[in-house]
């Protein structure tokens, strides 16, 4: 005890650099809080590192230019930052170039990082500026997004992002090409050598299991849509990124109910036969799906190979109502299935016929459990699960769960009031049944693997009397065995114009499953941070612990992206940064206390013939 005071005190004698190095914020490296664990400067040998500045050296030189732009070519411009400056590619939105490689011209182990400078979009803001990246002889790109402001006043900076730790032969390369519909400024490569003794803990950090406490969800359509993929590594572009990050789970959308991303003999594939789309996105998404399928690619075993890959589970999901939709998306949300049987959709009170199935049609259920085997069995998958939340309400008033009060209770149910118990109970017993037959499909599954359990996870609402309303007794699910993991999350258009503001119950959830193995995996929506906080990242670090201290056993992740921004602007830099780190508590811990970081950049000081001052271009128009 008494040489621990000792050490306490002689770091506190030093100073607060010193406490920072003592600390490794459970990785088998020591990280320095003050960056993210792959910002560059984490390494000893940063000072020491090779930046390539000249990007007008990159072959071909026939996909370069220096003169007047052309489709198809990179845009060869000067830069400068106040350390160092060089040659810089440009693209815009439409300018769709070739892919280029820069020769590295090293040799052993570096620590490989992309600068990408943000892109002018108009007066005051950048618009959406990335790149796709690789090591030459990678098989898969990396996305890399440049999400900082536009400093003031009006100047652009970069924004420097992690590719890879390799070890670099001779006559290695780093490749770049477009993200489609995506502008670039790419200024240089940052090569950082490593030691041994740091690449023997990065490894380590990579093949620790225990802070891979979250999930992450992918939606089964804007993986697709805007990336236009021909080629399963251009689908694998949406995973490669997420090696480092705490994610133990990938929960991956089917796409819908039955509407499907992949060939399937049940489902239907979303926008097959349509020829007038409602935008293009649609249109990309149908077209990329029909070119995958006739190039033999299925997207569905893709992704599950990618998760296997990188050591982590796989589990397929399914949307409960989304069959078909309304104009203008009749066509490319267009369910076989639903529009073959109209007389199975919900009708209100009223008698009006909605645009949901009913679950209490068997047929309906039946569609599902038929959608969940199809995929588990093409994918080898090791769960199935539910997102509630898209949508509710999954019954209403319609003939068929008429019948069935009228059978339960001995009366009409016209005759008692709208939000009567019995109509909620009936709800329940029906979805229960549903979970039911869902955990037999998978046990039969599981025999023929060997005997092993394949898991159910549901994506209930975030309160027990929304729960209760539209039918999801997790209580009983808990109870019986049929669930496995929990995930409370924000409502969609659930009706009653509450549960989609009303944040998690953490305590109601861990209550029904103490004592249980069920785990609580409250649900963090990653294209909108800001939800249920004040904004500024830490602020979500401060709930996310605070769940944690209510029984919350990780946190579920809907739809991070690699190169994607925080929401609604809360914050410079690329959400994962953070995200990706949930299961660090100490790391999420300090963050909250004292900010989240900002990654390393460096505002520019000259770009082409721009030397950035107080006086802006362009203000003439």
């Amino acid at each position: 005890m008494k040489k621990m005071l000792r050490l306490i005190l002689s770091l506190l004698a030093l100073g607060p650099a010193a406490l920072l190095a003592a600390a490794d914020f459970g990785f088998a490296r020591t990280i320095d809080p003050r960056w993210f664990p792959d910002d560059a400067r984490q390494w000893s040998g940063y000072e020491r590192s090779v930046l390539v500045t000249d990007l007008g050296r990159a072959e071909p030189a026939a996909a370069l230019v220096t003169g007047r732009r052309e489709k198809g070519k990179w845009k060869v411009i000067p830069f400068a930052t106040a350390g160092f400056s060089g040659r810089a590619l440009s693209a815009y939105r439409a300018t769709a170039p070739a892919p280029v490689s820069v020769a590295l011209d090293r040799t052993g182990w570096h620590a490989v990082y992309v600068g990408l400078s943000t892109v002018s979009g108009g007066l005051h803001v950048a618009q959406k500026s990335g790149v796709r990246a690789r090591l030459g002889r990678a098989e898969v790109y990396r996305r890399v997004g440049n999400n900082l402001a536009l400093l003031e006043p009006r100047r652009d900076v970069i924004q420097e992002q992690f590719l890879t730790l390799a070890d670099l032969r001779a006559g290695d390369t780093v490749e770049f090409a477009p993200i489609p519909d995506t502008a670039a400024t790419i200024a240089y490569v940052r090569l950082v050598p490593v030691t041994e003794p740091e690449r023997q803990a990065w490894e380590r950090d990579l093949a620790r299991t225990e802070t891979r406490t979250t999930v992450a969800t992918f939606d089964g359509h804007s993986w697709i849509w805007p990336h236009h993929p021909r080629r399963a590594a251009e689908l694998e572009e949406n995973f490669t990124g997420l090696e480092q990050t705490d994610f133990g789970q990938w929960w991956f959308g089917v796409l819908g109910a039955d509407l499907v991303c992949y060939p399937s003999k049940i489902g239907t594939i979303a926008g097959e036969g349509t020829e007038d789309f409602p935008t293009e996105h649609h249109e990309a998404f149908a077209k990329s799906v029909q070119a995958l399928v006739a190039n033999g690619v299925n997207p569905l075993t893709v992704a599950s190979r990618a998760a296997r890959r990188q050591g982590r589970e796989f589990h397929v999901f399914v949307r409960p109502q989304a069959w078909g939709a309304s104009i203008p998306f009749e066509e490319t949300f267009n369910s076989r299935f639903y529009l073959d049987h109209p007389e199975w959709r919900c009708v209100d009170r009223e008698g009006r016929r909605t645009m949901l199935m009913s679950y209490a049609v068997p047929e309906v259920r039946r569609r599902v459990v038929d959608i969940l085997r199809e995929a588990v069995e093409m994918s080898g998958a090791d769960g199935v699960g539910f997102f509630f939340n898209r949508g509710m309400p999954l019954m209403l008033w319609e003939k068929p769960f008429a019948d069935q009060f009228r059978a339960e209770y001995g009366l009409e149910i016209m005759s008692v009031d709208a939000e009567d118990f019995r109509i909620y109970a009936l709800r329940a017993k029906i979805m229960t049944g549903l979970l039911r037959d869902v955990r037999a499909m998978l046990d039969e599954v599981g025999r023929a693997r060997g005997g092993r359990r394949l898991s159910i996870s549901a994506a209930t609402l975030t309160q027990e009397r929304f729960n209760e309303r539209y039918g999801l007794d997790a209580a009983t699910w808990v109870r019986e065995g049929l669930v496995d993991q929990l995930a409370p999350i924000v409502a969609f258009h659930a009706g009653d114009g509450v549960s989609k503001y009303a944040p998690p119950d953490i305590p109601y959830y861990r209550r029904i499953t103490r004592g249980t193995p069920v785990r609580v995996l409250p649900v963090v929506v990653a294209w909108e941070t800001k939800l249920w906080t004040a904004g500024p990242p830490e602020e979500t670090c401060k709930l996310i612990l605070r769940w944690y201290d209510e029984g919350a056993h990780g946190i579920t992740l809907w739809d991070p992206e690699v190169a994607k921004a925080y929401g609604s602007n809360v914050h410079e830099g690329n959400a994962i940064d953070l995200l990706g780190y949930l299961g660090h508590r100490a790391l999420i811990a300090h963050w909250s206390r004292h900010g989240v970081p900002l990654p390393n950049r460096f505002p520019l000081t000259r770009l082409d013939e721009n030397e950035y001052s107080p006086w802006w271009p362009s203000i003439g128009y």
